[in-house]
């Protein structure tokens, strides 16, 4: 059985942290630069969470926040990684946008990324790529049937995330919060086989 994770509200003063949840995160990259254009892909994640470490996260929040600070603590981007529905993430279909744009997978049968006996795996959170994730705020379910792929983590800016405070969802408990950063590490610091 997965980790629940205990959850909390926190008030849009509170500075960003680690584990925090935010809604309708846009993610924006340069595809193509030449001396003439910029081309600029957008991608806006329903949910994604703060995956960097809770000390420097604080840190470049009170930075902006009081427009001082020490250069050594500076830090210019957040790393998050997006919250998907199981049920999408199963037959790739969180992934649709990409796909789309990228020419990729246009065979839907190559577009299934576990199946059975994975699922179980991956529900039970025993796969080194996904969190198995469900939150409880007390004795209430906030988000059931969810995972997080470590494969795909990105980074915004630090001013963007408290620019946007008030889109934050809840704030997953420390412990919890640590525990997902611990996997992402693992997962990102494994040996990788083609």
């Amino acid at each position: 059985m997965s980790t629940i994770s205990k959850v909390y509200e926190c008030s849009v003063d509170e500075n960003i942290c680690q584990g925090d949840v935010f809604r309708n995160v846009k993610y924006r990259y340069i595809d193509y630069e030449d001396n003439e254009k910029v081309e600029m892909i957008e991608f806006t994640f329903p949910l994604a969470i703060i995956i960097s470490q809770a000390c420097d996260v604080l840190s470049m929040g009170e930075m902006i926040m009081n427009s001082k600070g020490k250069a050594t603590k500076f830090m210019p981007s957040i790393l998050m990684t997006p919250i998907y529905e199981c049920s999408m993430a199963k037959n790739a279909k969180h992934l649709d946008e990409a796909f789309e744009y990228l020419n990729i997978c246009k065979d839907d049968n190559e577009k299934t990324l576990f199946t059975g006996k994975d699922l179980d795996v991956v529900r039970k959170d025993w796969h080194y790529r996904y969190h198995s994730f469900k939150a409880m705020k007390g004795e209430n379910v906030v988000l059931d049937d969810s995972i997080i792929d470590f494969k795909h983590y990105f980074s915004v800016p630090a001013s963007y995330l408290v620019e946007n405070r008030q889109n934050r969802v809840f704030r997953v408990d420390d412990l919890f919060a640590e525990q997902i950063t611990l996997k992402f590490a693992t997962y990102l610091s494994r040996v990788a086989i083609p």
